[in-house]
């Protein structure tokens, strides 16, 4: 996985962590039309006659779509849900579909709704059903071209983004106006971190290719008229990552802290790289995330 690849699938993860109810429905629909064009057919509830148990088809393959992303998904829910979708849909599309498709947004389906689903599969002879949830999908927004990808998160950091002072400068200063206690410590950088960390494949990609520009993060601060703002901003990036630790994984925790670091707008390719180039300065000296245990702790 090259570091464009990690961005745009650490982007659309987010986004699929994030979405629920009809955010979503807006994000499938988005994923599946970039993804299949033509070939998907939306579907949203249109007056008294509802959807008729229809978020989307996809006519090449003769797959109906119903979507389910409840701010927490129960199992009892999920099962009236899908007994009623899936009994509806054979009423109103069954001429029509031989795959149906629950689209959900839960961190894996509990065993009684993955045998609800394997029930109803042998209970009908000719219809496949799936779940599809963020792995499925991942797979799809893999079929996105570039222009889509660019056009909907922006242009990625690549291997030949060039990096200057300026970039970093930007991204610096508006760490450092963060307001933060100065009673952190800094560390020295382990080995294994990442691994000790549990950081995906993804994150690996972004560090490494943060590392590469870090030098100029160091060379930036030795040049800069503040000779404590490295330290500032470290206090702000520990800071941050305690709170952060409390309620997110490793990997959520990194895509929050590389959010908050771009800041709202969207930025350039080398803004970009400039915050991937000051995470993996204070990833290596120990300010964020955890240090790997040594053999006897």
């Amino acid at each position: 996985m090259n570091l464009e690849q990690a961005y745009y699938e650490q982007k659309f993860e987010n986004a699929f962590l994030r979405a629920r109810g009809n955010a979503f429905q807006d994000l499938f629909e988005r994923i599946m039309g970039l993804a299949y064009r033509v070939d998907f057919m939306a579907s949203r509830p249109w007056g008294s006659r509802g959807d008729r148990k229809n978020d989307g088809f996809l006519k090449s393959e003769r797959r109906l779509f119903q979507v389910y992303a409840p701010n927490e998904m129960t199992e009892s829910k999920a099962i009236a849900k899908i007994t009623e979708d899936f009994e509806g849909a054979k009423v109103h599309w069954r001429e029509h579909f031989d795959k149906w498709t629950f689209v959900h947004n839960a961190d894996g389906l509990p065993p009684h709704v993955m045998k609800l689903l394997s029930d109803f599969e042998n209970e009908n002879m000719g219809i496949t059903l799936e779940p599809w949830g963020l792995e499925e999908l991942r797979l799809v927004f893999r079929r996105l071209s570039r222009e889509d990808l660019q056009s909907w998160f922006g242009p990625a950091p690549t291997k030949e983004t060039r990096l200057g002072f300026e970039d970093l400068r930007i991204v610096l200063e508006r760490i450092a106006a963060q307001n933060a206690p100065s009673d952190q410590t800094v560390q020295d950088v382990p080995m294994g971190k990442i691994e000790a960390n549990a950081l995906s494949e993804s994150v690996a990609v972004f560090l490494k290719a943060g590392m590469t520009k870090a030098p100029l993060v160091e060379e930036f601060f030795a040049r800069w008229h503040d000779p404590g703002l490295g330290e500032k901003i470290a206090e702000s990036f520990s800071t941050q990552y305690e709170s952060l630790r409390k309620e997110f994984t490793p990997n959520k925790i990194f895509s929050e802290l590389q959010d908050w670091a771009e800041g709202q707008d969207r930025g350039t390719s080398e803004h970009k790289l400039a915050v991937l180039a000051v995470l993996a300065y204070y990833f290596e000296r120990c300010d964020i995330f955890e240090e790997p245990w040594e053999h006897g702790d």
